[in-house]
């Protein structure tokens, strides 16, 4: 399945998906990672999608952090969409780039359309865009580069939960 569309009207990053993020911990999912610090545990979490989203993300991981001071608070949630086959596709990568801009505008670094630095960054496989959300609540990544492929990350996932008032229940 894939509804991605570059040029309907979205509000957030999340309007953007078929698969409801909100649902990950419902069914099937696996640890793939984890972390320990003296003040963090970190473990990241993967799935496969039922369907590739934006053409490209066959699968999904969230990044948990837990401090260890406050086990109650609220835990820093960033999920990233990946592509398991490594599916490289520079005019899905256009599409995906000019749909977060409609979204959120110019990049951190005030870039708007795809231009000539975006092809030599893609041609080096060393490409990256960074929108900063609401101040710093959130931040949306499109990145490629030779060992992940094409990646889409949204950083403090959970505060934009609550931005949109929508939120994630944690069954683990």
């Amino acid at each position: 399945m894939n509804t991605f569309n570059p040029n309907k009207k979205s509000k957030s990053i999340l309007d953007c998906f078929t698969y409801d993020l909100k649902t990950f911990f419902f069914d099937d999912y696996q640890e793939i990672d984890g972390e320990e610090t003296p003040a963090t545990i970190m473990i990241v979490y993967e799935k496969k999608l039922p369907w590739n989203e934006m053409g490209i993300f066959d699968a999904v991981q969230f990044r948990i952090f837990f401090d260890k001071e406050s086990l109650t608070g609220s835990n820093p949630v960033n999920v990233k969409f990946i592509s398991l086959t490594k599916k490289i596709d520079l005019n899905l990568l256009k599409e995906m780039v000019k749909k977060v801009l409609s979204i959120y505008g110019t990049d951190d670094n005030s870039n708007g359309d795809w231009n000539k630095v975006d092809d030599t960054a893609f041609d080096n496989k060393n490409y990256r865009r960074v929108w900063t959300i609401e101040h710093g609540e959130s931040f949306v990544s499109i990145e490629y580069n030779e060992p992940d492929g094409i990646t889409l990350s949204i950083l403090f996932f959970n505060n934009m939960l609550k931005e949109t008032d929508k939120y994630l229940e944690m069954q683990y």
